[in-house]
């Protein structure tokens, strides 16, 4: 449970930063995020399908939002067990040098992969070798 919690709660504190912040462009769709639901779930990554899929005016400013957040709270292999639940790697490498993705989100995608790369522990490293993610994604 204390994985989840460190989680967890990174996302919890960058949420209600931009809940004290009302001018931020984030608010809104944070806002109808907590009000969707009665429950936060720990075990899962908050509004990672809505704001990395956005199609909103705002996407690039919601996915760098997103991946900052995820490469600060990525940790242990509870936290790559919570990214593996909602897919998040292989969405994330869908994007790594894509010609619509700005060197910023990019930088973002290949930071989180190298924070997922660091976890020492043999199924997260079973894992990524089955998706066929290697080091060497990095460099391309």
């Amino acid at each position: 449970m204390r994985g989840f919690l460190i989680f967890s709660m990174y996302f919890l504190g960058r949420i209600l930063h931009e809940l004290f912040t009302p001018q931020s462009t984030m608010y809104p769709k944070i806002c109808y995020f907590l009000l969707q639901r009665p429950v936060f779930d720990f075990t899962d990554v908050p509004m990672f399908y809505s704001f990395f899929c956005s199609s909103s005016l705002q996407f690039r400013q919601e996915q760098n939002w997103l991946l900052q957040t995820l490469c600060s709270a990525v940790r242990d292999e509870v936290d790559y067990k919570i990214l593996s639940r909602r897919h998040v790697l292989p969405y994330c490498f869908s994007q790594i040098n894509c010609s619509v993705v700005d060197k910023t989100t990019n930088s973002l995608i290949r930071k989180l992969f190298e924070k997922v790369f660091g976890i020492k522990n043999a199924s997260v490293v079973k894992d990524l070798n089955e998706l066929g993610f290697t080091k060497e994604i990095l460099t391309i």
